[in-house]
């Protein structure tokens, strides 16, 4: 007896059969699909078929993938000293078994409090973490990323000046690529970007100079970074004096994990600070997605972008968490909104709430000191090797600048073929012999010591002019 087949996937994944075509063809008056591109020229249309790969079984796609992957170069077998804004942190288990959960990895806009009180609560509890981190009072529930953060600081600065331009003045050791993101928010926008460079030979914003340009330019605001670009601690407090001085807004790009080590920013009197989010519990994953937070003191509250959560009372008198201050909002303020984010990076914020809270105070002050101690360590290793030497003197933080006695590209390729990403070239003043290093928790004192005698070979073969 023939077999018949029991089970019939024919047509199961075309919706419409070509009795169905032909009848939405001829209601249209047409006779094949053909005549639906008519209009389209005939030198832009595909003629014949793209030429792809034969199709592979679920066996022989697996495998091609796996080879894909298997060219990737990570972190469980290269070293890194990368930074310049994104960092190797270690990631407690606890913040991935959280954030998968189903109910946290598809989030959207909690918009119906009544479904969505456990979401709420953890970006009620992220605005609060923040806030203690930064001492503001007020913190949006995330932006796009530390980039974005710090333009959309900037557009608050200027929304309390209706007319004419805007002057603000930035600090050129802000990151260039935040300082590009910078740039193209206010294309087309009535603001002047004037930008003050550092000292070159301690790397910091000179004070005389930045106090020169705020009488000269009278601008809305002045955003600086710290630790900024060479990793240098800026004296906050006196640049936050000198804006005072002059009613300049003062804006602070800032790493979370100096509220470890140091006064907030807060408590020292500036207006704004924002900054990036993915060192806290959030892994590299190629450069993104990342997280960026925005605090502010009260005044500027209006002009926040972004979500916030605060507490209200359900209709039986109970206290619950709902988005507050909607007014701001595009879908309630239309064209008039100061705010134009929406769900962005919750995921994200959430990484970073279980993160800190896994933490705690005392984590997070071991965690500062141990950055700090490591970076410290392996530069005072790096000093001790022949024409190698500190670019800059100021206090920094696990990340610093060293002047090479060879060509720092070449050192970086060298470094590359035993597994070990270097650091980041820098030029200065026409020479390429700089390089600025990283390093982080996640490094040990026999792992730097292992990696500092890998940069003295390279470093000595070089000079020497061998390969």
């Amino acid at each position: 007896m023939e077999r018949q087949d029991v089970i019939n996937t024919q047509g199961r994944y075309i919706v419409h059969s070509n009795a169905e075509r032909q009848k939405m063809l001829e209601s249209m008056g047409m006779a094949a699909m053909d005549d639906l591109y008519k209009h389209v020229p005939q030198h832009v249309r595909l003629s014949g078929l793209l030429q792809l790969p034969t199709a592979l079984s679920d066996p022989e796609l697996e495998a091609h993938i796996r080879a894909l992957a298997g060219n990737n170069q990570t972190l469980y077998t290269y070293q890194s000293f990368l930074g310049a804004g994104v960092y190797e942190h270690h990631v407690p288990a606890v913040v991935d078994a959280i954030a998968e959960r189903g109910e946290f990895l598809t989030a959207y806009t909690p918009y119906q409090p009544e479904m969505s009180q456990g979401l709420l609560q953890v970006l009620a509890e992220y605005q609060e973490y923040i806030s203690a981190l930064v001492a503001l009072p007020v913190v949006n529930c995330s932006c796009y990323d530390g980039s974005t953060a710090l333009a959309d600081a900037i557009w608050m600065s200027c929304q309390n000046k209706s007319t004419g331009d805007r002057v603000i003045v930035l600090s050129d050791t802000i990151w260039a690529q935040t300082q590009k993101i910078v740039e193209t928010y206010f294309t087309g926008r009535p603001v002047k970007l004037v930008t003050i460079p550092a000292d070159d030979d301690n790397g910091l914003i000179d004070l005389s100079h930045l106090e020169k340009l705020f009488i000269e330019t009278a601008p809305e605001s002045f955003a600086f970074q710290s630790p900024n670009c060479y990793g240098l601690l800026e004296d906050t407090q006196s640049i936050v004096e000198l804006c005072k001085k002059y009613n300049v807004t003062s804006i602070l790009h800032y790493h979370p994990f100096l509220s470890g080590l140091f006064v907030p920013p807060g408590q020292l009197g500036v207006d704004i600070v924002c900054g990036e989010g993915q060192m806290l519990g959030i892994p590299l994953s190629g450069g993104g997605a990342s997280l960026g937070y925005l605090a502010c003191t009260e005044p500027f509250k209006r002009f926040l972008p972004g979500r916030l959560v605060g507490v209200v009372e359900d209709i039986f008198g109970n206290p619950a968490y709902a988005l507050v201050n909607e007014e701001r909002e595009q879908h309630v303020a239309r064209e008039r909104a100061t705010s134009n984010i929406c769900s962005n990076q919750a995921l994200c914020a959430l990484r970073a709430t279980v993160y800190i809270a896994s933490l705690g105070n005392t984590g997070l002050q071991n965690l500062a000191r141990l950055n700090a101690d490591r970076g410290h360590f392996f530069c005072r290793l790096l000093e001790s090797i022949d024409g190698v030497e500190r670019v800059y003197k100021a206090a920094f933080f696990n990340e610093f600048v060293i002047k090479l006695p060879c060509a720092s590209d070449a050192l970086l390729s060298a470094l590359l073929e035993q597994k070990i990403y270097g650091g980041v070239a820098l030029t200065r003043n026409g020479v390429d012999n700089n390089l600025l290093i990283a390093v982080t928790e996640v490094k040990s004192r026999a792992d730097l010591v292992k990696a500092a005698t890998a940069f003295r070979v390279a470093i000595e073969l070089l000079v020497k002019g061998e390969p």
